[in-house]
């Protein structure tokens, strides 16, 4: 497997609605908010764990979730900009991630829209996201029109 480079490119638009609720983590409820904890943990290989650190400490952008029967079902973020060195807006890259028994019911489809929109709504004129060769956001940027600038291969030596 290899890691292809995809760009969103927002001149076009931030792309379709999410067609599930999502939220900002700081709109939650204060249990709800709580429950954060027990989704960070159960996706600490994804990078959640230290996401949900800075959280707490306040370093970051805000973080957008989608609930399944009141719990923390998935996630991305944080949603920041960064200024480029031509002096243009770009998305930066997100931990992005739903729990294993919630996936399949379009919330990670849910999350990436709500966060383009975030994207679209807040000046971003592009995106740059490295993902696995034929997995699930390889296959999700694809079916969101993302455009592939090619691959990056490593050969350990």
């Amino acid at each position: 497997m290899g890691t292809r480079v995809q760009l969103k490119d927002f001149s076009t638009g931030p792309g379709k609605a999410p067609a599930a609720p999502v939220q900002e983590y700081k709109q939650l409820p204060e249990d709800v908010r709580a429950d954060f904890a027990a989704f960070a943990e159960q996706m600490a290989a994804d990078g959640f764990a230290v996401l949900y650190e800075q959280m707490q400490a306040g370093t970051v952008g805000p973080v957008l979730t989608v609930l399944h029967d009141g719990h923390v079902a998935g996630a991305i973020g944080p949603m920041e900009t960064m200024t480029d060195p031509s002096g243009a807006a770009r998305l930066l890259p997100q931990y992005f991630g739903v729990l294993p028994q919630h996936r399949g019911h379009g919330y990670g489809r849910a999350l990436w829209r709500a966060a383009m929109h975030w994207g679209h709504q807040h000046g971003a004129a592009y995106q740059l996201l490295q993902t696995e060769v034929g997995g699930a956001s390889d296959r999700l940027c694809a079916t969101e029109g993302l455009t592939s600038l090619g691959f990056v291969n490593q050969k350990d030596v």
